[in-house]
C-alpha cells in the first residue's frame, strides 16, 4: 500500500482501480480505460462490466472481445461501485478521466505510467509488462480449474470450436460469477488495507 497509488486524488483514481480491474478479470488494458460509466450494469442482480465498442472512442481486439462479465467479489468488498456511483453523480461519462490520445487509445497513458511504476518497485524486465495481469489470471484460472470455456468467456478469447462457440451463448452469468470467484491471490491483507484507505476517502467525499 505504501507504493501503490493512493485512493486520495481523482488523478490517482485510474492508477488505482485499473490494475486490479486487470488481475481479478484478466481484461486487455484499452478494454478497461476506454469504459463509460454506463458499462457498469446489473445482470439477473449481479454487478457487471459491459465490454463493448459501443460508441467512435472505443474498439475491441475481435468480436469476441464483446462480453458482459460479473464484478470479482474483491472489487465489490474493496469500494468499486462506490466508485462508478460517485463517477455518476458527478455526471461523468467514461469511468475514468483519462485523456484519449489522438487516433489512438485511452490506454497508452496507463501503460506509460504502469512502466515507470514498475521501475520505481525494483520489478524489471521485458516480460513484466502491464498486459503480465491477463498471463497471470490465466495462470491462476488453470490453477483454480475454471473450465476453459469459462475463461474464454471471461477473458474474451476466441472459443475454439463449433461446439465450444456454441455452448458459450448459453453461460449462466450466474456460473460465470460462481468460477471468477474462484480467483484468490495471497495479497487480500495488503488489497484490504487499499480498500479501507479508499472507502475512508470516498465516506468523506459523499459529504461534501
Amino acid at each position: 500500500p505504501e507504493t501503490y497509488p493512493n485512493p486520495h486524488g481523482r488523478k490517482d483514481m485510474p492508477k488505482f482501480w485499473i490494475p486490479i480491474i486487470a488481475l481479478y478479470h484478466g481484461c486487455r488494458l484499452n478494454e478497461i480505460c476506454q469504459l463509460d460509466v454506463n458499462d457498469i450494469v446489473q445482470e439477473k442482480g449481479i454487478p457487471c462490466i459491459n465490454i463493448n465498442d459501443n460508441g467512435e472512442d472505443k474498439s475491441l481486439k475481435n468480436k469476441g472481445s464483446n462480453r458482459i462479465i460479473p464484478i470479482h467479489p474483491k472489487l465489490l468488498d474493496m469500494g468499486f461501485l462506490i466508485y462508478v456511483e460517485y463517477q455518476r453523480r458527478e455526471h461523468k461519462k467514461k469511468l475514468f478521466d483519462l485523456v484519449r490520445i489522438k487516433n489512438g487509445m485511452y490506454g497508452r497513458p496507463v501503460q506509460a505510467w504502469f512502466a515507470r511504476y514498475l521501475d520505481k518497485i525494483g520489478i524489471t524486465g521485458k516480460d513484466k509488462v502491464f498486459h503480465s495481469f491477463r498471463h497471470t489470471f490465466e495462470t491462476m484460472a488453470t490453477e483454480k480449474k475454471i473450465p476453459p470455456q469459462y475463461q474464454n468467456a471471461i477473458c474474451g478469447w476466441a472459443e475454439q470450436g463449433i461446439g465450444q462457440r456454441v455452448y458459450a451463448h448459453k453461460k449462466d452469468i450466474k456460473i460465470m460469477l460462481e468460477e471468477l470467484s474462484k480467483i484468490d491471490y495471497p495479497i487480500n491483507r495488503e488489497l484490504n488495507a487499499l480498500g479501507k484507505e479508499f472507502m475512508d476517502s470516498y465516506a468523506a467525499r459523499w459529504k461534501e
